[in-house]
């Protein structure tokens, strides 16, 4: 078979299948595969791209295990987060401020201190919080345990049912940050799996994201993957609407009965011949919204002025439960001596950059990087009341939605791939399965994003390829070695 595009989702399927004893071919058509998992550097410091932090990784939980099915835990180096009792902070426009705990238990804490005179809130928000942990549970793979909320029904929907209080809509539509999405657009099932996964253990790689991508790498050659790269995929052939292999831009043909595409749906089904696929499919693809860009500031700053933080800041901005806007920041050790590295987030909007979109990387001219800086400093302004005003700061990079789109063919630049949203039709909710046999979709587009989105979604299309039974017996068996070990 053949997988085709070296990000998070395609280098794990290529092991993973491998491992289950298939054969496979992975093309990556940049340089250097990794996708938005590899860092790059600046004056010496690691600069993350697509992985700043994610939950549910401990031994046990869904992306923890999946980890140890790679084989890679030991060489990730994780740091828990949380440490200081919290894991993120949340500032609003009005000053207040509220503290994701680390743990459920501190969590219905705080939400019955908070909002004591609406205990059935309260309790509605934490029975779904602990039935998505449940669910998130390698333990409880395969169980009767309900679904944290519906996946057929928007977040905006259920919680406007409950009658929560403002504020606490407000705090669970943050979460959106991590997927890409409002309310309005969020299946409720996907809202609550981000918290959830969260409050079960939170954590940042302690290697670098280029070490992680090589790493993976490593992996799938001694699973005996067949790797090329800067030679991409561009056309998916077809016989008798069954894939055949594909083609690549140099025109080297790899006959594969089936095809596992790692990349965005609209590119891949670019690659698939016209007749191959039905036209009502090709359109609704189409249709699917894109998630927003976003501008990337990375900074160093005098550690003795800014002390790291154990936590993450979101300075939001305007009512998240109308649309989530505003500025993430980390504040970590640079590893450079006497200074700290400050990573900025926000929303930036790939039309914004209208006048540049015929340009690449490194060709865009003065008065773009002279836009970039302006935008930048505007995000360091917006965030200074959350993490306290920024002294001297030493801009190392900025990156924006040309750059992700550039780095990684990202469409439209956006950090998240396609937009998850019933409003699309639950064909499109889904998009592990094309119509066209032996087709196959992973990555931040088929199922959720971030590495936990991604994993369930390698999980979902090993499963169809090499049968359920296999893949749960080869987990078993990596996790057993690696917790022995």
């Amino acid at each position: 078979m053949v997988v085709v595009g070296a990000g998070f989702g395609g280098l794990s399927t290529a092991i993973l299948l491998a491992r289950l004893g298939l054969g496979v071919t992975l093309v990556e058509g940049a340089s250097r595969p990794g996708g938005c998992l590899r860092s790059y550097s600046r004056q010496g410091v690691d600069c993350p791209v697509g992985v700043h932090y994610f939950g549910a990784a401990a031994p046990g939980e869904m992306l923890g295990d999946f980890f140890d099915l790679l084989g890679i835990r030991q060489e990730l180096k994780l740091r828990r987060l949380g440490q200081g009792g919290i894991i993120d902070r949340y500032r609003f426009d009005d000053g207040d401020v509220f503290d994701l705990p680390d743990t459920a238990e501190k969590l219905e804490d705080s939400l019955r201190a908070r909002f004591g005179d609406t205990p059935a809130a309260v309790a509605f928000v934490m029975d779904v919080c602990r039935a998505a942990m449940a669910s998130l549970r390698t333990s409880a793979a395969g169980s009767s345990a309900p679904p944290a909320l519906p996946v057929t029904r928007l977040a905006a929907d259920i919680l406007a049912e409950k009658a929560l209080p403002p504020r606490l809509v407000d705090i669970l539509a943050l979460q959106g940050f991590l997927l890409g999405v409002n309310l309005s657009a969020c299946s409720a099932s996907f809202l609550m799996m981000a918290t959830a996964s969260l409050l079960m253990s939170a954590w940042e790689l302690g290697c670098s994201g280029a070490d992680l991508a090589n790493c993976l790498v490593d992996r799938a050659r001694a699973a005996g993957v067949s790797l090329i790269v800067g030679d991409p995929a561009v056309t998916v052939e077809v016989n008798d609407r069954r894939v055949r292999g594909v083609r690549l831009q140099s025109g080297t043909g790899i006959a594969a009965d089936t095809v596992v595409a790692g990349i965005h749906p609209k590119t891949m089904v670019a690659m698939i011949p016209a007749e191959a696929l039905p036209a009502a499919y090709r359109e609704g693809i189409a249709r699917l919204e894109e998630t927003g860009g976003s501008l990337g500031v990375v900074a160093l700053l005098d550690e003795k002025r800014h002390p790291a933080l154990g936590h993450n800041v979101f300075r939001v901005r305007g009512t998240p439960r109308q649309s989530v806007k505003g500025v993430y920041a980390q504040l970590r050790p640079s590893g450079r001596p006497g200074t700290n590295r400050l990573t900025l987030l926000t929303e930036s909007d790939y039309a914004s950059w209208a006048a540049w979109h015929g340009t690449q990387s490194g060709r865009r001219g003065p008065a773009y990087h002279a836009e970039k800086l302006r935008r930048a400093q505007q995000a360091m302004a917006d965030v200074a009341d959350a993490v306290g005003s920024i002294q001297q700061p030493q801009i190392i990079d900025i990156w924006t939605p040309l750059t992700m789109r550039d780095w990684v063919g990202a469409p439209q630049g956006n950090t998240y791939g396609a937009r998850h949203s019933i409003r699309d039709g639950l064909e499109y909710l889904v998009l592990s399965r094309p119509p066209l046999d032996g087709m196959f979709l992973v990555g931040q587009s088929a199922l959720a994003p971030g590495l936990l989105g991604v994993s369930m979604g390698v999980l979902h299309v090993a499963s169809a390829i090499a049968g359920r039974a296999a893949v749960r017996d080869l987990m078993a068996a990596s996790c057993s070695a690696t917790r022995g070990s």
